[in-house]
């Protein structure tokens, strides 16, 4: 996915990165089209006998009213193909960080209170699921990501033969068998890399785990099922009410909907039927191009050039129609997947990270280093609020001291 400043003119006008325009098939189409103008301008300006031409224009005007509304319909709807895909990719990435965010807020409530009990097999007990769910939801992101990178779509793409059923799809890929993506640790990961192209996981999966992930069917389906477990196992442990915690599971829940809204882009192609007729009635209308612009220009320096400019303004509109369609393939305006992931994994060591829990149960403290309040029970304690009543006390100290006798039902004007 290219970002880029949509104010500039010159820079965006000449940028060939990522653009359909500069692209050799179209810019050799659009020649071909400009030098058939030229010579059929040619032929008209020389008094050929056999010159092609056209008694009236209706026909084209039809036919170029037809394809260029089939474009655009086209185009629209592969922009909200792109679009969905987007959205889909975030409802995913923001769910999964939901359940793994609300896990670790239970989780370290629970340690806080074993550890004043000095529990230690419940103690050991969490930090262990802590950890395996940590790597887990980073194995989970890893393997959707590489899962929607190789779609369908995709596949088709670098096959010899363009045409598959789905089914013959399904028994090509189990006949080659599972191809695991290429995984480096985050600690051994380069970030100064400007093109990312492995998933970056906490910890490679271990010889047992790849095994099963190479012999199922769907391993994202697996990686969840494992999360799910580790959850479950883990339920009676956490202080939290049983009812608070479904939540993680409903987070869950809502990220594989929005994983298989993104499979479903992935894995599901435009139409074949409508493509091969636009293709046919464009290729059509620019042959016949020439002979319309003719009509009107009867130039011969006029006529080539609008003729190139028509021509390139309808192909590279399916151009960006037929990249728009695949948004989880690996061209260059495709959307960035490891990328997503890196920010995903970055998110789940820093809700993870041990001064976050460390702060958490820190009393507040204003920039002097002196407590606001420390609670006993329901009751609050007022430290460093001397001279809130004469007015010799600091502005933000006061601010809490009325907060705090708001909050235990004592507060009166200062």
């Amino acid at each position: 996915m290219l970002l880029y400043d949509n104010k500039g003119f010159f820079w965006l006008l000449l940028n060939r990165r990522g653009s359909v325009f500069y692209r050799w098939d179209s810019l050799l189409g659009g020649l071909c089209v400009a030098l058939l103008g030229g010579a059929v301008q040619y032929m008209h300006s020389s008094g050929w006998e056999n010159k092609p031409e056209i008694g009236h224009h209706y026909g084209l005007q039809a036919l170029g009213v037809a394809v260029t509304f089939a474009i655009v319909f086209r185009t629209q709807l592969a922009w909200n193909r792109y679009w969905e895909a987007v959205t889909q990719l975030h409802v995913m990435y923001s769910k999964w960080h939901d359940a793994f965010s609300q896990f670790q807020g239970f989780a370290e409530v629970t340690l806080k209170a074993a550890k004043e009990k000095k529990d230690e097999a419940k103690i050991k007990l969490i930090m262990m699921k802590q950890r395996r769910l940590k790597l887990n939801f980073a194995l989970l992101s890893a393997m959707a990501a590489e899962r929607l990178s190789h779609g369908d779509n995709q596949l088709i793409e670098d096959m010899s033969r363009k045409v598959r059923s789905r089914h013959a799809m399904r028994v090509e890929k189990e006949a080659e068998g599972y191809q695991p993506p290429a995984f480096v640790e985050r600690k051994d990961f380069d970030r100064g890399l400007k093109k990312v192209m492995s998933f970056v996981l906490f910890r490679k999966p271990s010889p047992q785990q790849m095994d099963l992930l190479a012999r199922s069917n769907d391993p994202v389906s697996s990686v969840m099922y494992w999360i799910t477990w580790d959850l479950a196992s883990v339920m009676k442990e956490l202080d939290t009410a049983p009812p608070i915690q479904t939540r993680m599971y409903q987070e869950l829940s809502n990220g594989m909907l929005g994983f298989n809204n993104c499979l479903k882009i992935a894995d599901v192609p435009f139409p074949l039927p409508f493509a091969q007729l636009l293709l046919m009635s464009l290729v059509a209308f620019s042959l016949l191009i020439p002979l319309y612009v003719i009509v009107f220009t009867k130039s011969l320096v006029v006529g080539p050039v609008l003729c190139f400019f028509l021509f390139e303004s309808l192909w590279c509109m399916n151009e960006v129609a037929k990249e728009l369609e695949n948004p989880f393939g690996q061209d260059m305006n495709d959307i960035s997947l490891p990328d997503f992931h890196l920010r995903f994994v970055d998110t789940l060591e820093s809700v993870s990270h041990m001064e976050q829990h460390e702060m958490l149960q820190m009393d507040d403290i204003d920039d002097t280093g002196d407590s606001l309040l420390r609670w006993h029970g329901s009751e609050p304690q007022k430290v460093g609020t001397e001279g809130c009543e004469n007015g010799t006390a600091p502005s933000h100290n006061c601010e809490a001291h009325v907060a705090a006798r708001k909050m235990s039902g004592t507060a009166d004007t200062i």
